[in-house]
């Protein structure tokens, strides 16, 4: 019997391996998003009477300035917990009344409870309550009103004679009372047409040489004319709170108003 010429290729069976298999990376974690706080707290808490939903959302806002001053290390305890009085005194002042201790107290649970690992344990949870509540009257400048102040300043100190405003019964008033009366129409119109807070010592800077007193006596002149409203005399002290004011005259486009020859008695 003949060899087989083209015998069959012998097939090498080999023990099939399992490779182990990489266990399923877990799911990464979504974190909520922080409620995106303004830049100028003033102008995001409306009354409670508005409605529990305007309600609810303020209160995320309140939380949220409370996580954004928390405490990063132990020394920064009074300056983070004065800088949130900075936000709420804000928000007081936008909105022209106090805040109330339940409306404090979102705010504060927020930074107490993300504050906790950095805080004094010699001190109670109602002692830095007790030193926030202390520290609202004597802000001074809230957050953001230094700012809007001296971009205020900065664009009237830019403006030209004839782009300052005239003056309802002062046809031939001078330079610095114009001056001042563009600096109160500017800084309301970056409040939004809201009371805003101007002291007379920042005010006297709108002209060289003007003092601060000589600007609270321009100041009631204006009044008197219907430029302005005083809504509340400032504390007669350095540091003191400033002056709020509302300003009356309805500005155009080229910032001079419309002058009407003389007051009528």
């Amino acid at each position: 019997m003949k060899a087989n010429a083209n015998p069959e290729p012998k097939i090498l069976r080999t023990e099939s391996r399992q490779w182990p298999v990489a266990p399923a990376s877990p799911k990464p974690r979504v974190l909520p998003k922080a409620p995106v706080v303004p830049e100028y707290p003033q102008s995001l808490v409306s009354p409670v009477s508005e409605g529990q939903a305007n309600t609810r959302k303020k209160d995320e806002v309140l939380k949220a300035f409370g996580a954004r001053n928390a405490c990063t290390t132990k020394k920064s305890q009074s300056r983070r917990l004065f800088q949130l009085a900075r936000d709420l005194s804000a928000i007081e002042r936008g909105t022209g009344r106090e805040l109330t201790i339940a409306e404090i107290t979102p705010a504060f649970q927020e930074w107490y409870g993300r504050s906790q690992p950095f805080l004094d344990p010699a001190r109670t949870r109602d002692d830095y309550f007790a030193e926030l509540v202390a520290a609202l009257p004597k802000v001074r400048v809230p957050t953001g009103q230094g700012d809007t102040f001296n971009k205020a300043l900065a664009a009237v100190l830019k403006l030209s004679l004839s782009q300052l405003p005239l003056i309802p019964g002062m046809p031939d008033a001078s330079e610095c009372w114009r001056r001042l009366v563009a600096l109160h129409r500017e800084i309301a119109r970056r409040c939004g047409g809201n009371t805003y807070f101007l002291s007379c010592r920042d005010a006297a800077k709108v002209f060289p040489g003007l003092s601060y007193r000589a600007v609270s006596d321009m100041n009631l002149v204006l009044e008197r004319l219907g430029v302005i409203k005083i809504v509340r005399v400032g504390d007669q002290r350095p540091g003191g709170k400033a002056s709020e004011f509302r300003y009356l005259l309805p500005p155009n486009e080229n910032g001079a108003e419309e002058d009407d020859g003389g007051l009528e008695l």
